[in-house]
């Protein structure tokens, strides 16, 4: 019996294919599943497939209740894009094994698609489980290492990794599962089982996957495609797109955000365990971005942010007080330090970060900064920047130097009357930036002053130690106003092939992120682990 059910929109464009609605057809596809399909995984294992109706109404009964005027499917392609744990894996080998018996086109080819062998073999084994579990498909169905072959049609499934098999004699694909699509550097296989699939009458390819790096690979390049149809951009009523994902701007920390990205949520997504990815997630930026790609089919960028504002805020004796830089400078008068400067080349920020390790009178690792900035930078600012720098001058975290360049002789006075105030061991500079102040500051200050790279090399070992100690809580930055913005601009770059890691700023924040300060930050670091044996100390927690 038929149920009544309204049909789904008719994709935008529909009527230049005479498209109409075949409700029967519908039907029996959602009707194939709970007879036929088991479940092959966790406590739904060989039980019906029942189709959710996100399942059911989004996906299956688009695909082969719309038909064409000559009764071929209207839609030849799907994109669906939803988290992990959400069993698209398991719907991937169902819909597989339908278009292999339901389409009940002689001399079928139906193919799992990937770049690689173990993961084409994916969905196939899947799909091979369901057929051990369901007798009246073993009738039909021989499952062989490589390949599942219905006799009566002279048809098959089989897995198809890389795009070397387009050039076989006879590959004609009728159908094919595209699965976790994000992990494909090119759309070479998907080209190859495309332009196959050109002498058969209604070919089907479905493509499956979580989010990826934007902005990278052919995952992205689908993205943006099914996002523009979405969006009624670009008109092609034969792909057909659908995606579960969190808004761009959602608290991925909430619950209703972690429903409304998963249409399985409280089914084969647990709540207990999004619970617990999230715990994670919130402890390390890293792992926030994996929670976020994951499991809220957010596309994320390649870089990661960095460092959590939690530890950071926690990085304090005594978060309530805004003024605490202020006092600091005098509280370390004449204590052991190092310096790292970050120099603008002529008309952006300068910034100055000393670190003071544990030592007597200094019960952790404390960081100072200096902020300079050219008078003539504010004005050509975007406003939302211009009044963020204004704020910082008027508080006095920002120093104004007159002109439209960064005045060298300024910042030069500056260091001279610190290292007067605090024991200065070393400051590093990047070496790129070598001007006369770093000459000035060695021969007229007795200033010691050395390059300091800015790749991975130089600065992997000094960014994972400033990691541990905000991670760790074993720092104090005073509540620098400039230096928290900073850390939350920050983002990581890498790992590169031998590891390392370094900070950087692409992707995050503003469309000109600054994190001069916390580079600087991490130049000390990297001098301080540089120095003598006798001086090198070990940094504790609060």
């Amino acid at each position: 019996m038929l149920q009544t059910l309204p049909p789904p929109p008719m994709p935008l464009g529909g009527e230049q294919y005479g498209a109409w609605w075949d409700e029967a057809a519908a039907q029996a596809a959602c009707d194939f599943f709970e007879r036929y399909i088991r479940h092959t995984e966790a406590e739904w294992a060989g039980h019906a497939f029942r189709l959710q109706p996100w399942q059911r109404d989004r996906i299956v009964r688009p695909i082969f209740g719309w038909k064409r005027a000559d009764g071929t499917r209207l839609i030849r392609q799907v994109w669906i894009e939803v988290p992990r744990k959400n069993g698209k894996t398991e719907l991937a080998a169902g819909l597989a094994v339908l278009m292999l018996l339901g389409d009940a086109e002689f001399g079928g080819q139906i193919y799992s698609m990937a770049v690689d062998k173990d993961q084409a073999k994916i969905v196939f084994s899947k799909a091979g489980t369901m057929i051990s579990l369901n007798p009246e498909l073993q009738r039909h169905l021989e499952v062989l290492k490589t390949s599942i072959f219905c006799p009566q049609l002279s048809a098959a499934f089989k897995p198809l990794a890389g795009g070397g098999s387009g050039s076989k004699h006879g590959f004609s694909p009728s159908g094919a599962i595209g699965d976790e699509v994000h992990e494909w550097t090119s759309g070479e296989v998907a080209d190859v089982v495309h332009k196959g699939t050109a002498a058969r009458r209604q070919p089907l390819e479905i493509y499956i996957t979580t989010a990826g790096v934007a902005g990278q690979g052919y995952a992205w390049e689908q993205h943006e495609l099914a996002v523009a149809i979405l969006a009624g951009e670009v008109v092609d009523p034969t792909f057909l797109p659908v995606i579960w994902a969190a808004p761009e701007n959602a608290d991925w920390k909430l619950e209703a955000t972690w429903r409304a990205a998963n249409p399985n949520y409280g089914i084969s997504v647990k709540a207990d365990y999004m619970r617990k990815e999230a715990e994670k997630a919130a402890r390390s930026p890293r792992a926030e971005n994996d929670f976020k790609r994951f499991h809220l089919n957010m596309w994320t960028e390649q870089t990661t942010r960095w460092l959590p504002m939690d530890s950071w805020n926690a990085c304090t004796a005594d978060r309530h007080n805004p003024d605490l830089w202020r006092e600091l400078f005098g509280r370390m008068r004449g204590k052991r330090c190092y310096g790292g400067l970050d120099l603008s080349i002529s008309r952006d920020l300068t910034a100055l970060s000393w670190l003071f390790p544990p030592q007597p009178g200094v019960e952790r690792a404390t960081f100072l900064w200096r902020f300079w900035l050219p008078s003539a930078t504010v004005a050509g600012q975007p406003l939302r920047r211009r009044a963020r720098y204004e704020a910082f001058h008027e508080d006095g975290s920002l120093v104004l130097t007159s002109g439209n360049v960064v005045d060298y002789a300024f910042v030069e006075k500056a260091i001279k009357q610190d290292a007067e105030a605090f024991d200065v061991q070393w400051l590093g500079f990047d070496r790129y930036n070598a001007t006369q102040l770093s000459i000035d500051l060695r021969d007229k200050h007795d200033i010691n002053v050395e390059k300091f790279g800015q790749g991975f090399a130089s600065m992997n070992a000094p960014s994972r130690e400033f990691e541990r100690m905000v991670l760790g809580e074993m720092m104090e930055h005073g509540n620098h106003p400039i230096a928290k913005w900073m850390a939350q601009n920050v983002a990581i770059e890498g790992p590169d092939a031998a590891g390392n890691i370094k900070p950087t700023k692409k992707g995050v924040g503003d469309a000109a992120p600054k994190i001069d300060g916390i580079v600087a930050a991490i130049m000390a670091v990297g001098g301080s682990m540089s120095a003598p044996a006798e001086e090198q100390f070990e940094y504790t927690g609060m």
